[in-house]
């Protein structure tokens, strides 16, 4: 299942404590990049929030991948979760 996954600081959360995690945030999201997990990671315009997109069997999946990731347990990180389905309404164009 593919599911894309927003990152988002936590408000109020302590950038110090943040900057203290991230190089071990980085080479844990590295080690899901290199199990086929994390598919892609983009930046956004809002400095604090990145998008992961990920390949796993299933939503609960995803969810204990990125609850594993430090600054997300840590509670610095909040995600939001949402699983991907195939596009099928181009079969509408077919129908008759």
């Amino acid at each position: 299942m593919k599911c894309i996954a927003i990152i988002d600081l936590v408000p109020g959360a302590s950038l110090e404590k943040l900057r203290a995690e991230l190089s071990n945030e980085l080479r844990e999201s590295w080690k899901l990049f290199a199990a086929g997990t994390l598919r892609e990671a983009y930046a956004t315009e809002a400095p604090t929030r990145v998008v992961f997109v990920l390949e796993t069997a299933d939503a609960a999946s995803a969810a204990t991948d990125l609850g594993n990731l430090p600054l997300i347990r840590a509670g610095l990180l909040s995600y939001e979760l949402i699983e991907l389905r195939p596009f099928a309404n181009w079969s509408l164009l077919f129908a008759r």
